[in-house]
């Protein structure tokens, strides 16, 4: 089959299957991300000229920078849209005394946010549900912030998915969106392959470019658009990639014991670390962050 140098761009998968395969994926491999990502499972900021403090603190540094970059007023309302296992609605309700709802479709990785709670002793601010970010039951105006980290890539219809984050905003509200991005719209067949592969290993619909964000929340009504490609600060993930997938390969009996526990699954998640490398390397992957406001009497 020929692949279009546009396909790239658009949802790899239907909707039902989608939200199977995350399932599947998160719930299956949830201690292993947690082993190898540590506390939050996403891209680190490393920030030019600044020592280098390793890929945990870099993690929290870039939870810090998309706090400023809002910025998060301190004991907002915040709607954690794909809270993952709860690591950055921990933070918020720590650092800024905010009440965070953090919604997601794995159970288990319910289960790890709950947890991560309590050992931070903020459950009494933190709450946590088995809901889909695109379609939740949340009335209008509910939320001081809407905060998404690195969960709209995994969202089939973006338009739509933005548009149910401005719904549940408070009028004067703050939309924070930090995602992977595509460089641009003019990709090539060798390149489309690559973004497909890892769609198929990280379970990701699409990703689109940072611009197109941009017009999506002009076109939702949002105002004070703001964007930012923070590609070379987030780079040294991936330089650091080796380090992450290093305590498995160096060790057969682990991987072995994990494809008896998770299934071949394993491998993919395994090749998909050198693919996003690539994918930076050759500047394919982007990645961007999105601030908008909901304008009052919205």
């Amino acid at each position: 089959m020929t692949i279009t140098t546009t396909s790239a761009l658009e949802p790899r998968w239907t909707t039902p299957d989608l939200h199977a395969a995350i399932k599947d994926h998160y719930d299956g491999l949830i201690e292993l991300y947690e082993d190898l990502w540590g506390e939050h499972i996403h891209h680190g900021y490393w920030a030019d000229g600044e020592p280098d403090r390793g890929r945990h603190a870099a993690q929290v540094r870039l939870v810090e920078e998309l706090i400023a970059f809002g910025p998060v007023p301190p004991m907002a309302k915040v709607l954690d849209a794909g809270c993952g296992i709860g690591a950055s609605a921990v933070h918020l309700a720590s650092r800024l005394g905010c009440t965070v709802d953090g919604i997601t479709i794995s159970a288990e990785q319910i289960g790890r946010a709950e947890a991560k709670a309590g050992e931070a002793s903020v459950t009494d601010q933190t709450t946590f549900r088995l809901l889909d970010a695109m379609h939740t039951d949340y009335p209008d105006d509910t939320f001081d912030v809407v905060w998404a980290l690195e969960s709209c890539e995994l969202m089939p219809d973006k338009k739509a998915f933005l548009a149910e984050c401005t719904r549940v905003l408070k009028p004067g509200g703050t939309l924070l969106v930090a995602t992977w991005c595509a460089r641009d719209e003019s990709l090539d067949a060798d390149e489309t392959r690559l973004l497909h592969r890892i769609y198929r290993d990280f379970v990701v619909s699409h990703v689109l470019p940072l611009e197109r964000y941009a017009e999506l929340a002009g076109e939702l009504g949002l105002a004070d658009v703001r964007t930012a490609d923070w590609s070379e600060q987030v780079w040294d993930t991936w330089k650091l990639s080796t380090d992450i997938v290093k305590p498995v390969v160096r060790d057969p009996s682990v991987i072995w014991k994990l494809v008896r526990a998770k299934g071949m699954d394993i491998f993919r998640f395994l090749n998909s670390v050198p693919l996003m490398k690539q994918a930076y390397e050759r500047g394919v992957m982007h990645y961007g962050v999105l601030r908008a406001t909901k304008p009052a009497g919205s």
